[in-house]
């Protein structure tokens, strides 16, 4: 009888430890997939907001710099103005003959040059990172897809963020372009 009650004992111990253990697994699961969860719907935030103000930074050094050509295109003509009026009077030569040997003030085309320059360097900057939106979110996704991890996000309600709501920004012809399956070429002027 005591040899019965022992085999008990020990039997009802290793059931005892066999579902602790399967609890212990199923709740890493669930600890492991309810965080990995917060980080990504964190860093999808993050990567959204990133891309916000790379956009916003980049257009308005854009459009600073754009200023620039016309304010310097408008100070040559009044300097020039200037220059023409001193050499030939109010008035104008009244002169039959003059000889002048110009040396007329250059225009400085670098500023395109630059403001060239950081548009590409903005526009490859924002490209970066909306590949990384797009890297994060279908990484996010995916694991909600996955058996294991997957059912734990579910058991811990997640998604807890609409991932619609944080969409890549493309040009406004990109949709129509996808949509009809064709591009036209891009035209400069």
């Amino acid at each position: 009888m005591k040899k019965q009650i022992g085999s008990a004992v020990v039997a009802v111990i290793a059931i005892v430890a066999i579902l602790v253990a399967i609890a212990g697994v199923a709740f890493t699961g669930f600890i492991s997939a309810r965080t990995y969860a917060i980080d990504q719907e964190t860093l999808i935030k993050k990567v959204y907001n990133n891309n916000k103000n790379i956009l916003g930074t980049y257009t308005n050094k854009v459009r600073e710099m754009a200023q620039v050509p016309d304010m310097y295109a408008a100070d040559l003509e009044r300097v020039m103005t200037k220059v023409m009026a001193a050499r030939m009077g109010d008035g104008g030569s009244k002169a039959v003959m003059q000889w002048f040997q110009e040396a007329n003030i250059p225009f400085d085309s670098s500023m395109y040059t630059k403001l060239q320059q950081v548009m590409e360097a903005g526009n490859n900057e924002f490209q970066a990172n909306q590949t990384r939106l797009v890297e994060v979110k279908e990484d996010y996704v995916q694991n909600q897809q996955y058996l294991w991890r997957g059912f734990w996000m579910g058991v811990a309600g997640y998604p807890k963020i609409d991932l619609d709501e944080y969409k890549i920004v493309v040009a406004a012809d990109t949709e129509q372009a996808f949509k009809e399956g064709k591009r036209d070429p891009i035209k400069l002027r």
